[in-house]
């Protein structure tokens, strides 16, 4: 059975008044509720979303690292209560795993994650991965969680890794600034150029941006592992046109495809 990840980012999970958006939470659970039902696929989801979820409740626009951890306590659980009730209308149970990124570093660590992770997809649970911002100033500061979804990919065999983001995928120039500006729909490779030239802001509302998931799909492709860059919000295309048939976003082949 193939085992993918799936990135959902803040911009994807968040409105446009930086609300917790539940119409397409609702939507994108169903979605990959079919891909495990009817394509039998393990999926793992790393979700952003916490502080977010916390800011709501607290009535708080977060500035200080003191406020982003309890925003990040309170919305960790906020946001998996709406997991678990989405997907527990498909009859897919969910686990929780909070991780920092130091889980390389440690063989212990990283193996009691392994055994987590596939102990969880064994017995067909859900794992839904953020990174311990409650307690990891520095994740809160640098980190984000694309490159959090690359290290996971290095922990697990994965199949698949898709980043769902708020544009089509890859283009050859800023959409925003550029009219003329084209999809890239397949990579081979990506360079260093590529990331240097990729700005963030046409990302700006969440924490990673676009160079941030090149990045992390470039790790990804090092390691011989598949990556789509599509969009999480797509008008006419389910996750299982994107994933499974190929229609849209940008597809990164692994070095040994």
């Amino acid at each position: 059975m193939k085992t993918i990840i799936i990135k959902i980012g803040t911009k994807i999970l968040t409105n446009e008044s930086n609300q917790l958006d539940l119409n397409n939470l609702r939507r994108l659970t169903a979605e990959i509720s079919d891909l495990i039902h009817n394509h039998h696929l393990n999926c793992i989801i790393v979700s952003s979303g916490a502080i977010v979820s916390g800011s709501e409740t607290l009535l708080l626009s977060p500035t200080t690292i003191p406020e982003k951890q309890a925003a990040a306590s309170v919305g960790q659980i906020l946001l998996l209560k709406e997991y678990h009730q989405f997907f527990s209308q498909h009859g897919i149970p969910i686990g929780q795993i909070l991780l920092t990124k130091d889980v390389t570093d440690h063989d212990e660590k990283r193996h009691n994650v392994t055994n987590t992770l596939e102990n969880l997809l064994a017995k067909k649970i859900v794992p839904i991965i953020n990174e311990n911002d409650s307690v990891a100033t520095d994740e809160i500061q640098f980190g984000d969680n694309d490159i959090l979804t690359s290290i996971v990919a290095q922990i697990i065999p994965i199949d698949l890794v898709v980043f769902l983001t708020d544009t089509e995928g890859v283009y050859d120039k800023d959409p925003t600034k550029h009219q003329d500006a084209s999809l890239i729909s397949q990579l081979t490779s990506i360079s260093d150029d590529l990331i240097d030239q990729t700005l963030d802001a046409y990302d700006a509302k969440g924490k990673g941006g676009m160079k941030s998931k090149l990045i992390a799909a470039k790790t990804c492709h090092e390691h011989g592992i598949p990556v789509v860059i599509a969009h999480g919000r797509h008008p006419s295309l389910s996750l299982d046109d994107i994933i499974m048939n190929q229609k849209s976003g940008t597809w990164i082949q692994s070095e040994n495809h």
